[in-house]
């Protein structure tokens, strides 16, 4: 017996070691809405092999580009997930693009725009009460999600904006829900529930969601009132010196990870991918979201280029 126990140790052992650690670079704080949901994908991928053991390292600040230059250090063993300010890297010249590749996507998730200023029942229309007026709006970075839906709402209502750049995007909600300086920023429908729950003047005034959220069903999604929404989305990429083979490999392990855990589970934010997305690979969801925000950031390239 003793001898069948070493010998089941010693396998588990080598096992462990023989196991080539994955780091996966988020650029967002622990306490994000996507870090839960990569929590479950990385469980759920290292309890379905034993090839890679993967693990999630926070790398926030630095306009999201902190994590792609730690990847760039040590792109063999390390990927990254990016999302929006992505974009905005490459496009003003601080990385390049083809120098990363897609491999897994979470997907767009659901905001909703979190305020203290407006009024719930006539919804962002109602910031045209603030007409010539300055609001303090804060996000993650400059060419976000969050930056440019506030920029199409400014440009619709005619208020001024000034941006306030956080490590982490709940440093914005907590300010808003504090009344400490911000006026309105963007987060998922717990934020706003604990936000409202520590300020009854915290309102909803629109859902950037593919549809209604389900636990918000009265509030209009923004394309409802008449704007093109600009998604919040997370795609995790390696580097091109990565081998195709490891990153086709890799990259199979952590779909097929999102795949049996269950979209709608894997998120409070509950629309992390679309329905479209399921005909996709990551490049192409890449390419779209891609297209979607460059546009952005030249039309409102002059507004962008005042911000910096």
């Amino acid at each position: 017996m003793f001898k069948l126990l070493t010998a089941l140790l010693a396998v588990v052992s080598i096992s462990a070691h023989s196991a080539e650690t994955i780091s996966i670079l988020s650029p967002y704080s622990a306490n994000h809405s996507g870090s839960s949901a990569m929590f479950k994908i990385i469980d759920e991928a290292n309890r379905q092999q034993r090839r890679y053991n993967f693990i999630l390292e926070f790398k926030p600040g630095g306009e999201q580009i902190i994590a792609i230059n730690n990847l760039n250090e040590r792109p063999a063993d390390r990927l990254a997930v990016i999302a929006a300010k992505f974009v905005d890297h490459v496009e003003s010249g601080k990385i390049r693009r083809e120098d990363y590749i897609p491999i897994s996507a979470l997907g767009t998730a659901c905001f909703g725009v979190i305020s203290t200023v407006g009024d719930e029942r006539k919804g962002l229309a109602s910031l045209g009460a603030y007409k010539d007026k300055e609001l303090v709006v804060g996000g993650v970075g400059i060419g976000t999600a969050i930056h440019l839906t506030a920029l199409e709402l400014s440009k619709k209502y005619g208020f001024k904006i000034k941006w306030i750049n956080f490590k982490s995007n709940a440093e914005a909600v907590l300010l808003v829900a504090n009344n400490g300086g911000v006026d309105f920023t963007m987060g998922t429908i717990n934020e706003f529930n604990n936000s409202k729950a520590r300020n009854p003047n915290v309102k909803l005034l629109g859902m950037s969601c593919p549809a209604r959220h389900i636990s918000a069903p009265q509030v209009l999604t923004i394309k409802e009132q008449g704007i093109d929404p600009f998604y919040v989305f997370n795609v995790t990429v390696a580097h091109v010196s990565m081998p195709e083979t490891k990153r086709n490999e890799i990259g199979n392990i952590l779909e097929q990870a999102i795949s049996s855990i269950g979209l709608r589970s894997i998120s409070e934010a509950s629309d992390f991918r679309p329905p479209v997305f399921d005909k996709e690979t990551p490049a192409r969801f890449l390419d779209r979201n891609y297209t979607h925000f460059k546009a952005g950031l030249v039309h409102f390239k002059p507004q962008i280029e005042a911000t910096r």
